[in-house]
């Protein structure tokens, strides 16, 4: 995230776009523990005390559809994305950031995102269309796109079916709606957690901006002192060998169908408001009444009493606030998908009690108004 932040920083001062590069980012957003990933970062809990350290940068609305303030549907026993109600808001309020920065002639640099699922705000997903309008928007704008995609990518989200109408096997978030970033920030899925590794990809048009003679001074002076370590890359292209076999492809699709079943068990829990899942990511988030959305109060900790009824039972996995986090590795077998489930129901019985027989069930997914 360093390297696509400066990238951007100077590359769009090279151009002549700005002499003072500024940045979007979305509510909530976690892009890193670094200076500049944190000046990106909208957590307080994270990020507040390091205030005096960082750049300001701007904030968009997160597409929250379960929490949206524009959200005119009442709670249904689904994932909020697919009965919503509303016109689009969040999207117009990116659209008002970028018009705002226009007339004052000092437009954005770049706009970064996690694309399809935000991770440390809450798994937090994107309704179908988000990324490619906002994509759009900022194109138009003529701002970069920065697509953090430490947690998406390398097939999490699972894979397009089809790119631009034609048959897909990529491995990234952006992809599954056609997107193209300017800066694709990946690591962690990069070697599969055998050795620390990342890389930052770019195009060739930011590359040649840091292009020229020797005493043009134009070189890209950034670095770490093990950076292209040789194992690091050894592992990587041994994980990235596997990734794109068939048979790991159909074994991450059987976990992402398995999981998607297995997680419709869950609604009969009143303490279950939402139900989110992007490929092999899941939230559920948690709440004293799914009627009203109504919030379990911080003292209660009621998703870290969840996990820790989990851990109990031999299942290892982390709240984000009251979102129980399901992230199953790649190698995880169906039985082991249908035990994870299996014993975050066992919890939620023992933190919460019996569960009562939940009548009102949606029907399906609904076209949003």
């Amino acid at each position: 995230m360093e390297v696509a932040l400066k990238l951007a920083y100077e590359s769009a001062r090279r151009s002549g776009r700005s002499k003072k590069p500024k940045f979007l980012s979305l509510d909530r957003a976690y892009h890193g523990d670094t200076v500049g990933a944190v000046s990106l970062g909208h957590i307080d809990l994270f990020h507040k005390a390091y205030g005096g350290l960082l750049f300001k940068s701007d904030t968009a609305m997160s597409p929250y559809c379960y929490r949206c303030p524009f959200n005119r549907a009442k709670p249904q026993r689904a994932d909020a994305r697919e009965y919503r109600r509303c016109k689009w808001e969040c999207i117009g309020q990116v659209e008002q950031r970028f018009a705002a920065r226009k007339k004052r002639g000092d437009p954005y640099a770049a706009m970064i995102v996690e694309p399809l699922i935000q991770g440390a705000a809450g798994m937090i997903p994107q309704p179908v269309g988000w990324l490619r309008r906002v994509a759009e928007i900022a194109r138009g704008h003529g701002a970069r796109l920065i697509a953090d995609e430490v947690m998406t990518g390398f097939g999490r989200t699972g894979t397009p079916s089809t790119i631009n109408d034609q048959p897909a096997t990529s491995l990234f978030a952006c992809h599954h709606e056609g997107v193209q970033p300017d800066f694709l920030c990946l690591a962690k899925g990069l070697t599969g957690g055998y050795l620390p590794m990342a890389a930052t990809l770019t195009t060739q048009e930011v590359f040649d901006a840091f292009l020229g003679e020797y005493e043009d001074f134009k070189t890209f002076f950034h670095g770490h002192s093990y950076t292209a370590n040789q194992v690091g890359a050894a592992a990587a292209l041994a994980s990235l060998e596997i990734l794109q076999s068939s048979a790991s492809l159909r074994a991450r699709h059987q976990i992402e169908q398995t999981l998607r079943k297995e997680l419709e068990t869950l609604w009969q829990s009143p303490s279950v408001g939402d139900i989110r899942q992007v490929g092999l990511i899941a939230g559920v988030e948690l709440v004293k009444n799914w009627r009203t959305r109504q919030l379990f109060d911080l003292g209660e900790r009621a998703g870290i009493r969840v996990c820790e009824a989990m851990a109990r039972r031999g299942v290892l996995t982390r709240p984000v606030g009251d979102v129980i986090v399901l992230m199953p590795p790649y190698c995880t077998t169906r039985v082991q998908v249908r035990r994870m489930v299996e014993v975050l129901g066992e919890s939620l019985l023992e933190v919460f009690g019996k569960f009562p027989r939940v009548r009102n069930r949606a029907s399906g997914p609904r076209t949003p108004a």
